[in-house]
């Protein structure tokens, strides 16, 4: 077992949580650092059945890659879902923990976790800085993520807004897509020809904009990885030549996840913790469906 406080500051080795921008909901945003805790529960978002799992698993800390109050909540009732859910969390003593930009911006974070999977094992950042997510001006004019410095946080931790670099062997859009089979599920637009050589990628996960596409393109990237890309955005990367594969936006986070339960497992075993990280198995409120490839035609009197 470990507290909180304990739990929290394994996490800052790995993902220090002075790594995100100042507009940023990361850290602890429910409970104390005393709480106990044997088991810990992953997901990228919080949702009441991720709650109820962690009620049922006696969690005593749920992490998740999604804040929750991140747009101004100004009420805490139970006729909201922030209401219901700090009530549920202080009734049951879980802790609740958001791991959010400084899992985008970190080495082995949710974009470098698909740079690596695409066949990058080197990468740079896709932007200097914050870009637009910068809100101070320190942070508009900032060449770079700094990285905090302290003990137990690895001295080659990077930080970027993004990433993009060359593939350690090229190879076509189709062989790249089946690169990620196993790291990346669920549907994906795609832009760009089966036959086109890739030789380097940019990622930028999330919600993919036109800006990032330019951005890519002047990096020399020939293929975004993103997600929640508009449909004129699409059509925009088909235009200025650069290959799009555009997931949803869960499953394209989720590795990033899982890369961070992978390394605070071994964090929590290296302190000799004995606390349990589990991956929620509740069911998502968005799912997926595939409809038939082909129109009807005869419905439309054609």
């Amino acid at each position: 077992m470990a507290t909180c406080e304990q739990v929290m500051s394994v996490l800052n080795t790995i993902v220090p949580f002075a790594c995100v921008a100042a507009r940023d909901n990361s850290g602890l945003i429910v409970g104390e650092p005393s709480l106990n805790v044997d088991t810990v529960l992953m997901a990228v978002d919080l949702t009441e059945a991720v709650i109820e799992e962690a009620v049922n698993l006696n969690c005593g800390m749920i992490v998740t890659h999604h804040h929750i109050m991140g747009k101004g909540v100004k009420r805490i009732t139970p006729d909201t879902f922030e209401g219901r859910a700090v009530r549920r969390l202080t009734q049951n003593n879980i802790a609740f923990v958001v791991c959010h930009n400084n899992l985008d911006f970190l080495t082995h974070g949710t974009a470098d976790t698909l740079m690596r999977a695409a066949g990058a094992a080197e990468s740079r950042a896709l932007y200097e800085g914050y870009a637009f997510l910068a809100t101070t001006p320190a942070e508009v004019n900032a060449a770079s993520i700094p990285v905090p410095k302290g003990e137990g946080i690895d001295p080659d931790l990077e930080a970027g807004f993004g990433r993009v670099g060359k593939l350690a062997v090229p190879c076509t859009l189709i062989e790249l897509i089946k690169r990620l089979e196993g790291t990346v599920t669920g549907p994906v637009n795609v832009v760009g020809a089966d036959d086109r050589l890739i030789r380097s990628v940019a990622v930028q996960v999330g919600a993919g904009e036109r800006s990032d596409l330019d951005q890519a393109k002047r990096m020399g990237a020939d293929l975004l990885i993103s997600g929640d890309v508009r449909h004129d955005n699409r059509l925009y990367a088909a235009e200025i030549g650069i290959c799009l594969l555009d997931f949803c936006h869960y499953e394209v986070e989720l590795p990033g996840i899982l890369s961070l339960m992978s390394r605070l497992k071994q964090g929590l075993d290296r302190g000799g913790y004995e606390v349990q990280v589990k991956l929620s198995q509740a069911e998502a409120p968005v799912r997926h469906m595939v409809m038939p490839d082909r129109i009807n035609m005869e419905s439309f009197g054609l």
